[in-house]
């Protein structure tokens, strides 16, 4: 799915309804690149898009993380609040997802002209047979590959809340292009029939994947809206 490029949403306008199988996707252009800085900017952000659903300002929201460090809402009182959300950040811009009840959601991105040792990488945290189609590929496409893998399995990563380090190699896609077609995912991942992904194109020489999880159902009536903010520095 490429997301058109629309007017910067003013924070006065109101938001289409976040129903229970619909994500909203927001893109933020710019960044800076000092990792201080960029920390900064990524919680101004964040907070930014996520108040356009609590009501509430900018400052009064509260974060907390589950046990494996997975950020979520809190209200005032302490329990879970709002949407599901999740964000990716790289060179050029920053990509937040935000999911109606139900779902919970992650979300990867990468410059798609990123330059890696994807020869050496794919064998180290890949499965052998992804590793073993990639090395098939002829250079150039092979890295684009790459990058559609890891971005899939990352996503996925993330929309379960485990992080990267040895996980990756558990989540195993077809190696072809398109949206991401899941083979087989971590025990505690559950039924294929719970994950959907979706690749994103959210500005040129960018790729992202969507990974939703969910009842099947509800998937299958999956609705994605984009909207952008103004750069925020």
């Amino acid at each position: 799915m490429a997301i058109d490029r629309p007017p910067s949403l003013p924070v006065t306008a109101p938001l289409p309804a976040l129903g229970e199988a619909c994500v909203h996707l927001w893109w933020i252009d710019g960044g800076p690149r000092h990792p201080r800085a960029r920390r900064a900017r990524i919680d101004r952000l964040l907070r930014e898009v996520l108040s356009r659903y609590a009501g509430v300002a900018p400052q009064a929201l509260r974060f907390d993380r589950e046990s494996r460090g997975r950020p979520f809402l809190r209200d005032p009182g302490g329990a879970a609040s709002g949407p599901d959300f999740n964000l990716s950040d790289t060179t050029g811009g920053t990509l937040v997802s935000v999911a109606g009840s139900g779902l919970r959601i992650g979300v990867d991105m990468e410059r798609s002209d990123r330059q890696l040792a994807h020869r050496a990488l794919a064998p180290r945290y890949f499965s052998a047979a992804e590793a073993n189609a990639l090395a098939a590929l002829q250079d150039d496409d092979a890295r684009h590959a790459f990058l559609a893998l890891w971005t899939a399995k990352e996503a996925a990563c993330k929309a379960t809340g485990t992080g990267i380090y040895g996980w990756l190699d558990r989540w195993c896609f077809v190696v072809a292009g398109g949206d991401p077609q899941l083979q087989a995912a971590p025990a505690d991942a559950g039924a294929h029939a719970h994950w959907r992904f979706e690749r994103l194109v959210p500005a040129p020489q960018y790729t992202a994947v969507l990974a939703c999880h969910g009842a099947p159902g509800m998937l299958a009536r999956l609705q994605l809206s984009a909207f952008a903010l103004p750069p925020i520095d």
